[in-house]
């Protein structure tokens, strides 16, 4: 029966009442009365309950079709329309992130303070929006760096939060020959834990409004190459000769095994190279390269011997590329004279401990916004692994 039958028949019912002849007639009305409305109440609720699934069903349906038309993120263009969409307080309205863009950034893009100065003749205005870059894009500005630098492409440089300690392996005692059915020994070995040195990195870049007007891709480019220029040196030159204070970390040349050579040899590469590979441990040798100064890799390729013809064929002979077994490279960030050998990979440990990210300071009378950048990375060589030689003077 349905709900308009079901009202239809107390209606009728209720007109009955009037008519009933008798205390007993009338108690039998008022029963059917009592239960046709327990009998509605029950449809109702029946009813709001598929109501309530189907509605649930139509919400689990639409999410399956969005995921199904899942936009593909660039991440590198949703990190610029970030940027530019806080920058301008909102006012380009072509850098609003989409829901997919938001969902892909997370909480990389967390602002971390809402604080807003206006400018004035004498103060800056100030909008201290952090913005932390997202790891993706990170690693594609280490990347670059990488290009730039083969100590930095060699060196493996993880990104654990907040780690500052790293385990290595010291000794270990070594398998053992036994006859059969007699007990194996448990392999000992030694770890030892190296205590990084952390270091802040930050540096500036100032852009003007007039480049904040560029295209969405265009800008993307512009501001992480940007972003990858300010902070190379400060984190090449010191993962090579940061000293481990004032805010570095330990560098490739702390403690590092002394390849010093004198003034008066510092023309006969070839055997003082020669001499800093024989200060390398013998099983610190594996995988090891040999890192040189530009002048260093110049001055072996071009050295002519005693009738002045040059040692290695320089026009289309391939140049130098080994030494020994060791690979041999050229590294523009090394100072004249210094070369480093060893398996940087293994030896060198590094990590980002804290996110790089941008902050923000304005300047409307002279049309630029300054953008801050910040990271941590804790670095140190693993002792006794690493050779570095320089001049004596």
């Amino acid at each position: 029966m349905t709900i308009k039958e079901l009202e239809e028949k107390e209606v009728e019912l209720r007109a009955s009442i009037d008519s009933a002849d008798s205390n007993e007639k009338l108690e039998e009305i008022e029963r059917g009365i009592t239960e046709l409305q327990e009998q509605r109440k029950n449809y109702n609720e029946t009813k709001n309950k598929m109501e309530e699934r189907f509605k649930n069903m139509e919400n689990v349906q639409a999410l399956g079709e969005n995921r199904k038309s899942t936009e593909k993120v660039d991440i590198r263009k949703a990190f610029a329309k970030q940027v530019l969409f806080e920058s301008t307080k909102g006012f380009r309205t072509d850098a609003k992130l989409s829901d997919a863009e938001v969902r892909a950034l997370g909480i990389s893009n967390t602002t971390t303070s809402e604080t807003f100065v206006e400018a004035t003749s004498s103060v800056n205005g100030v909008n201290n929006g952090g913005l932390f870059i997202p790891q993706e894009v990170i690693l594609e500005i280490l990347e670059e760096e990488a290009i730039e630098s083969p100590i930095f492409n060699d060196i493996i440089t993880t990104s654990i939060k907040g780690m500052t300690k790293f385990p290595y392996k010291f000794s270990k005692t070594g398998a053992k020959k036994k006859a059969e059915l007699t007990a194996t020994d448990n392999e000992n070995v030694e770890w030892k834990v190296l205590s990084g040195s952390t270091g802040n990195y930050t540096d500036s870049i100032v852009l003007t409004f007039e480049a904040e007007a560029m295209a969405i891709n265009e800008f993307a480019d512009y501001l992480i190459r940007l972003i990858g220029e300010s902070m190379r040196e400060l984190l090449i030159n010191d993962y090579i000769y940061g000293d481990g204070n004032n805010d570095s970390v330990k560098g490739l040349t702390v403690g590092a095994i002394d390849g010093k050579y004198a003034t008066a040899d510092k023309a006969k590469y070839r055997k003082i190279i020669e001499d800093a590979i024989k200060l390398l441990p013998a099983k610190k040798r594996a995988g090891a390269k040999i890192y040189v100064a530009s002048d260093i890799y110049d001055g072996m390729t071009f050295e002519k011997d005693t009738n002045g013809n040059y040692i290695l064929p320089v026009l289309n002979g391939g140049g130098l590329t080994k030494i020994s077994v060791f690979p041999i490279v050229a590294d523009a960030n090394l100072s004249a004279g210094d070369f480093i050998i060893g398996n940087l990979a293994k030896w060198y440990k590094a990590n980002i401990n804290k996110q790089m990210e941008l902050g923000l300071d304005v300047s409307n009378q002279n049309r630029t916004k300054t953008y801050t950048t910040h990271m941590m990375v804790t670095a140190i060589p693993v002792p006794n692994s690493i050779v570095y030689g320089t001049e004596n003077n």
